[in-house]
């Protein structure tokens, strides 16, 4: 029987990795944000109630990407890494969710907390300080992904 202080804390976070013509559409956090701030990272957010029941994780990562970015993104989608980690400060259990996601139209510019966005090739990776390691890793597993699908 678990008493409410024996209770866990879980967030599920949706991430999407973008593509378009072999890169991937990174963007940079914002200089006041309280987690990784001016560092690299990728569009996503927590799930949150979309008035969509099916496909609410797509549907999150679709109003994410063009919140933050101002993309459009393709209906199709492919789920390329679960991922589940503690944040240290409030011991929150986060169940991340990364979607590769293919450039339907729109100008990427810095929307909603983004300082700066750009397109990388597998070969400019390393020139980016990531907001954590997993950031690294999802956009490695989504050109893995693309390398294999083309």
């Amino acid at each position: 029987m678990n008493t409410k202080s024996e209770e866990k804390k879980y967030r599920v976070i949706i991430n999407a990795v973008v593509a378009k013509d072999g890169k991937i559409l990174i963007s940079q956090r914002g200089f006041k944000d309280e987690h990784g701030a001016g560092k690299w990272s990728i569009p996503g957010g927590g799930l949150e109630y979309t008035g969509v029941i099916h496909n609410a994780l797509q549907e999150t990562a679709k109003k994410e990407v063009f919140e933050e970015i101002g993309v459009e993104v393709e209906e199709e989608m492919y789920l390329i890494a679960n991922n589940t980690f503690q944040h240290n400060e409030d011991a929150l259990q986060v169940i991340a969710i990364v979607f590769l996601c293919h450039y339907k139209s729109g100008e990427p510019k810095p929307l909603e907390d983004t300082a700066d966005v750009c397109w990388i090739s597998p070969e400019e990776i390393d020139n980016f300080e990531f907001h954590n390691i997993n950031v690294k890793n999802y956009i490695l597993k989504g050109f893995e992904f693309l390398k294999l699908n083309n």
